[in-house]
């Protein structure tokens, strides 16, 4: 959780820190938030404001902020960080003192003046600290998911109860028949998809199996997907991807890459598990995620791979064909050696979940996988071969898995 607190210039990060000391520590400890104390000579320092994503939460320390708000609000791309649905609601605390709550009452006033969602938390530290738990429990995943086409036959047991879904999580998920994606591949026009496939082929290291035609193909299918994305206003996205090799010759891999990289979390298969499990790493973890297949265990490593990773995950990448297909264009990542989770959430209901910290100890390759593979240095024998949740399981760097319990303890979801 992410918390930026604001101050006005006639008081100091000292005096927030000493006068709200109670609450930050318990928000650092209860919520495990990263708190960003920000005054009006911040952003005159460092002008336009740089923030990788909104904050869970605005706390407001003092009165007089008001334009400080407004201009980091100014600054940002707030669009694009609110996800295509636009159903960001930005949520302030005000206990009250300092003028604070008349600050967030003003604040709250121009959001709505600009047609922006905002609530205030306030009341005591028990009160607010509630509401806070509550509150980021229950929106942080609020969104719209598109169902392109029904998951892949050989998925039996990794759909999701799309009423749960909606009811517990607030999320709304779209069916796309994929004829209208089918339809709209051949409507992109030629020069847009060989300026997508031609920044593409500068920025990995080699081109192998693919020719111009199958960049172009892929190019197409990611545009297109895109489009209905952007239609839809989804936020994540999940494609029987099969159907579009046989239909179009093509593959999805490459748009499901540069899409997660944009903001749309993007998974293959149809593997709607698998897909929430990529969703919650975006919203809880503020990363994108490599969903990938278990393949090669010992009792000290494990190998997983796949054929799509968002390509900022990878230290470099050589544009491969489609490993099952041999067709169409997918992705050799190599990833870095450093820290990772393994995660995963299933269960129709949502009701269990793994996790695991790693470190990744090799990137691989062999003809025998899919095309980005990772070894990391972990047994996860005694867990995917007597208990697994489904086959994919997801790879997200950095060590996150305290915040991923910490988010499953509050929902009531069970740690296998």
């Amino acid at each position: 959780m992410k918390i930026i607190i604001l101050r006005s210039s006639f008081q100091t990060d000292d005096f927030v820190k000493n006068e709200y000391a109670d609450l930050i520590q318990r928000l650092e400890n209860e919520c495990y938030a990263e708190i960003k104390i920000i005054g009006d000579e911040f952003v005159e320092t460092h002008g336009r404001v740089s923030l990788q994503a909104l904050p869970d939460a605005f706390m407001i320390a003092t009165g007089g902020v008001e334009n400080l708000f407004k201009r980091i609000w100014s600054a940002i791309d707030v669009e694009t960080m609110c996800g295509p649905s636009h159903q960001k609601t930005v949520t302030m605390i005000a206990d009250g003192r300092n003028n604070s709550l008349a600050a967030a009452l003003e604040i709250l006033t121009y959001l709505g003046n600009i047609g922006v969602e905002g609530k205030i938390l306030h009341g005591t530290n028990d009160e607010i600290m509630s509401a806070v738990v509550e509150t980021w429990s229950a929106a942080s995943l609020q969104g719209r998911i598109g169902l392109f086409g029904q998951p892949s036959d050989w998925l039996i047991a990794s759909g999701v109860d799309r009423d749960y879904l909606h009811q517990k999580y607030g999320i709304e998920t779209v069916e796309i028949d994929l004829q209208r994606l089918i339809d709209g591949i051949k409507m992109v026009p030629q020069t847009e998809a060989g300026e997508v496939a031609q920044t593409m082929v500068k920025r990995a290291k080699a081109v192998k199996e693919p020719s111009d035609t199958d960049m172009l193909e892929a190019a197409k299918a990611y545009l297109a997907i895109k489009h209905i994305c952007q239609e839809e206003r989804l936020d994540a996205m999940t494609i029987r991807c099969f159907d579009i090799v046989k239909a179009c010759g093509t593959t999805s891999c490459l748009a499901l890459a540069l899409l997660n990289d944009e903001g749309i979390v993007a998974g293959c298969e149809g593997d709607m598990q698998t897909l929430m499990s990529m969703y919650l790493a975006k919203r809880l973890c503020g990363e994108v995620a490599f969903m990938a297949n278990p393949s090669q265990l010992t009792d000290k490593t494990s190998m997983l791979a796949h054929c799509t990773i968002p390509l900022t995950m990878c230290d470099e990448t050589v544009v491969r064909s489609h490993f099952e297909s041999g067709i169409g264009v997918a992705i050799q990542g190599v990833l870095p050696l450093t820290d990772y989770t393994l995660f995963k959430w299933g269960g129709p209901k949502l009701d269990r979940y793994f996790v695991t910290e790693a470190q990744a100890i090799e990137a691989p390759y062999s003809n025998h996988f899919c095309r980005t593979q990772i070894t990391l240095d972990v047994n996860l024998k005694p867990y995917l071969l007597q208990h697994s949740i489904g086959n994919h399981h997801v790879i997200i760097r950095g060590r996150h898995a305290e915040d991923i319990r910490r988010f499953m303890q509050e929902n009531k979801v069970s740690k296998l």
